[in-house]
């Protein structure tokens, strides 16, 4: 049987929809509602994606290469491939090779049609040559997994199709999708029978772009930034800020792990004069805990949207840390000044004010971080933001325009 696929290929997670004759439904990956947008590769030649792939990385104590964010680097003129246990990889190839997974978890056959979602803007694209890269680069991963016949939708219209289908009326709706990787708006009208989209916008700041700066204002100097080694001559000099750069982003993490890189470590460490902190970072880098670190970052991000203080803790390492809201909100408040000025500049050309919109639609795993539904409450007003699915409305509302366009 024939469905309509729609595909939401995220930054941090992905989900799978169809649209069929009893309506659409959400296709669960080796049973789950949503896969983590990774890879893992091993030494003996065996690959794995989304759940299984967390699950192969924590059976093996980290015995291979896991590769996280691929789809930040779709933009990068200066990233097309790398060596993987000593294989060369296209960046195509391996969303090709996740893709592949994902078809192959799903209960139904995916086809060769589908409908992915795209952010208005790629993760580090600078211009529009760099977001044609992006989905050039895409389009060549979904034809190497089996989909012939693709048509990109903007992901924050993916979230308007599922609010729209709630509807028995008409609505100016404000969409605003806080991903991993991306947040994105869309101003747009609603309703049973038509929708009209009025204007997008789009920013690389998120849900990511948070938990690094949690890395960097609380687990980077305990890892050793800001300590100072004495190198082969005996000066003294600065522990290298570009590691600590590296760190605070998933898809940058998972090639420090090159050899080059750690001999740098190693010289580091020799001279280090606070080197109980920089082995830390040592140990991090060579046992692969970038998932660890990360988990114990993005959990403590989440805690913090039900409580006052929290702590990251990385017991590999022995890191315990304090964190309070008040600081995480300090810590984001640039970052959700740009988001507004993104949101600023969406209204501004949709020709819309704020007493216009009827409802304000909060999509994305980061949509829940308290910060961020307060500034959309202070804008629009607390009873005019909705949101719910945060992590499946985008594929559900692309396999519905998968319908429309396939039939």
């Amino acid at each position: 049987m024939s469905h309509a696929v729609g595909i939401d290929f995220g930054t941090t997670n992905s989900a799978v929809a169809v649209a069929g004759p009893s309506g659409v439904e959400l296709i669960p990956l080796a049973g789950a509602p949503h896969w983590r947008t990774v890879l893992f590769f091993e030494a003996g030649g065996g690959l794995s994606a989304g759940a299984p792939a967390i699950a192969r990385y924590l059976e093996t104590d980290g015995e291979g290469r896991l590769v996280q964010s691929i789809k930040s680097h779709l933009a990068s003129a200066a990233f097309s491939k790398t060596y993987i246990l000593g294989r060369r990889w296209a960046l195509d190839d391996m969303i090709a090779a996740y893709l592949r997974q994902l078809r192959a978890a799903a209960p139904v056959d995916l086809g060769r049609r589908c409908v992915i979602g795209r952010p208005v803007r790629y993760w580090g694209a600078d211009d529009d040559e760099d977001d044609a890269r992006a989905v050039g680069r895409m389009r060549e991963a979904l034809g190497k997994a089996g989909f012939d016949e693709v048509h990109f939708e903007y992901e924050p219209v993916g979230a308007a199709a599922r609010y729209a289908a709630r509807l028995d009326h008409e609505e100016l709706v404000v969409v605003a999708d806080f991903g991993g990787g991306t947040t994105d708006f869309t101003a747009i009208r609603v309703g049973p029978r038509r929708s009209e989209v009025l204007a997008t916008g789009g920013i690389g700041v998120s849900g990511d772009a948070f938990d690094a700066r949690v890395i960097d204002a609380v687990v980077a100097p305990a890892l050793g930034r800001g300590t100072r080694y004495r190198d082969e001559l005996g000066g003294e000099a600065p522990v290298p800020a570009w590691l600590y750069g590296h760190l605070r982003r998933w898809h940058y993490l998972s090639f420090l792990k090159e050899e080059s890189t750690l001999r740098l470590l190693e010289r580091v460490e020799h001279g280090a004069l606070e080197a109980h902190k920089f082995r830390k970072l040592i140990r991090v880098v060579e046992d692969d805990l970038g998932l660890v670190l990360h988990r114990a970052v993005e959990g403590s991000k989440v805690r913090l949207s039900a409580r006052a203080e929290d702590r990251v803790l990385l017991e590999a390492v022995e890191l315990d840390l304090p964190v309070t809201r008040a600081g995480f909100e300090s810590w984001i408040a640039e970052d959700l000044d740009r988001i507004d000025a993104t949101l600023d500049d969406v209204m501004r050309r949709a020709n819309v004010t704020v007493g216009d919109v009827d409802r304000v639609f909060a999509t994305g795993g980061s949509s829940l971080v308290p910060a961020v539904r307060a500034r959309l409450a202070a804008r629009f007003s607390e009873d005019r933001v909705v949101g719910g699915e945060e992590l499946t409305s985008v594929a559900w509302g692309l396999a519905a325009r998968a319908a429309e366009l396939f039939g």
